[in-house]
């Protein structure tokens, strides 16, 4: 995007110095990069977390910044199917990071998208006092555990036999 008179925003060099670091020293598992020249959408990969049923999974992510990010967070929204007590069908997550309440200017992506990563593995059921994001998933989660597994495993299998995993995003994550 143009800025008015050259000068980049606060958003814009926040932007740049969260790419920068997650380019230099991502964390083990998650990714991230702006979309073409549009530094205010990006498209980020978390892989499912280790010894969960999410173990294998690579999950695609879009990320919108609006112009008074980091005082605002992101809007983030899984691209990849998932079955989660937190994640709304349209991939929309229900997590506190992502509502002004919760969030912090503190937070950068890297560390959003650590929490997101984590959130796979520890869903919280009653994040969403109205009933939840996702009715089916937090109903299994909450009276049968190893059916929830078996269903989120079975996600990820028929995701990894699609074999797209980062098409459209990125290759592959560092």
């Amino acid at each position: 995007r143009g800025f008015p008179g050259g000068m980049a925003t606060t958003a814009h060099r926040r932007l740049l110095r969260d790419f920068k670091r997650l380019t230099a020293d991502a964390p083990e598992g998650v990714s991230a990069a702006p979309v073409g020249d549009d530094l205010f959408k990006w498209c980020a990969i978390v892989l499912g977390p280790t010894a969960t049923p999410w173990e294998g999974g690579v999950f695609k992510l879009d990320m919108a910044f609006p112009e008074s990010y980091p005082a605002q967070p992101p809007q983030v929204r899984f691209r990849s199917e998932v079955f989660h007590p937190n994640v709304f069908p349209d991939g929309q997550i229900c997590l506190d990071l992502l509502r002004d309440a919760g969030w912090s200017p503190s937070y950068d992506v890297g560390a959003l998208l650590m929490a997101i990563q984590s959130l796979l593995a520890d869903p919280d059921p009653h994040a969403t006092p109205d009933g939840g994001a996702n009715p089916d998933a937090e109903s299994l989660f909450v009276r049968d555990r190893p059916q929830y597994n078996a269903r989120v495993k079975a996600l990820v299998d028929k995701q990894l036999d699609e074999d797209d995993a980062g098409v459209g995003c990125m290759s592959a994550v560092p």
